[in-house]
This record gives C-alpha cells, structure tokens and sequence, in this order.
C-alpha cells in the first residue's frame, strides 16, 4: 500500500506539470516504461537533502551477466527490451525469475544476486540507485560489489 501512494504522490506532480507545459508550448510526449515488484518483503530507503539518487543504463548482449553482485544502496530496475533473469542467493533453489520489457524489480541493499539475459536477442535496463550520498553521485562505482557465488546455486549460474 505505501509503494502504490508513493508512486501516486509522484504521479500527480507530474501529471499537474505536463497539463500546464501544454497550455502554451508545444506538445510533451512520453509514456510508462516499465512497472516493478518487490524482490523481497520490505526495502528501506533513507533520502534526505544530501541522499539523493543515481540512474544508469545497461545493454546486455545475448549470454551477457553482471556476475554475482549487491548494491549498497536499494536499486529500482526497468527492463527495456528483451528479457533479464535474476537469481537470488537467499532462495534455496536459486530459481530464476524472468523480467521482459515493460517489467521491473526492486532489490534491496546488501542483497546478493545476478541477472543474465539468457536469450538471443540484446537486452536493455534502466536502474535507480536510491539514497545515494553525494560524493558517490560524482562517482557511482562505490555502489556495487561483486561478490563470490554463494553456495546453493549451481556453479553454471554467474
């Protein structure tokens, strides 16, 4: 329920913003690019005047993997095209999830995990780094750590 009046209290900004650009300036055009879920039960996010966020993209060729990873702030992830499998470590039989385009997760800090895309065909995400202190805002690699694959997920799986 709180995610849902989030995403409202966001919305109608910018619903209010787009119907006064219209008013006297040329059309603005845009659309939803993608809906997420919850990876796990409860994600915090700690934002103030110093925490803001960080948003990147990535195109994964065929095959291509982040390899086993967390992020030390929670990340909010939009496939764009194609498809992203995600495994998690805290599940015991490491089962996949897929995420096609228009689809999204929402991983916590400190989560372990990887995507593939496992298709033929590229894929493409956007993620949004959360309560993401300024000085990492300059320089977003502190935001990601590889880490050894854990033990209850077959090897092949990297």
């Amino acid at each position: 329920m709180k995610t849902r009046l989030a995403i409202a209290l966001a919305v109608v900004p910018l619903a209010t913003g787009v119907s006064l650009a219209l008013a006297g300036s040329p059309p603005i055009t845009g659309g939803l690019v993608g809906t997420g879920v919850l990876t796990h039960k409860q994600v915090a996010v700690h934002l103030s005047g110093s925490n803001g966020f960080v948003m990147e993209w990535a195109r994964l060729a065929p095959g291509a993997s982040f390899g086993w990873h967390l992020h030390l702030r929670p990340v909010a992830v939009v496939v764009t095209a194609g498809t992203v499998t995600l495994y998690d470590s805290s599940d015991p039989s490491c089962k996949a999830s897929a995420y096609s385009a228009g689809q999204g997760f929402i991983e916590p800090a400190n989560h372990v995990h990887v995507a593939r895309n496992e298709g033929s065909k590229p894929a493409s995400i956007y993620a949004i780094y959360l309560g993401v202190p300024a000085a990492w805002r300059k320089n977003p690699t502190p935001l990601d750590r590889s880490v050894k694959s854990p033990g209850n997920c077959p090897a092949n799986i990297r």
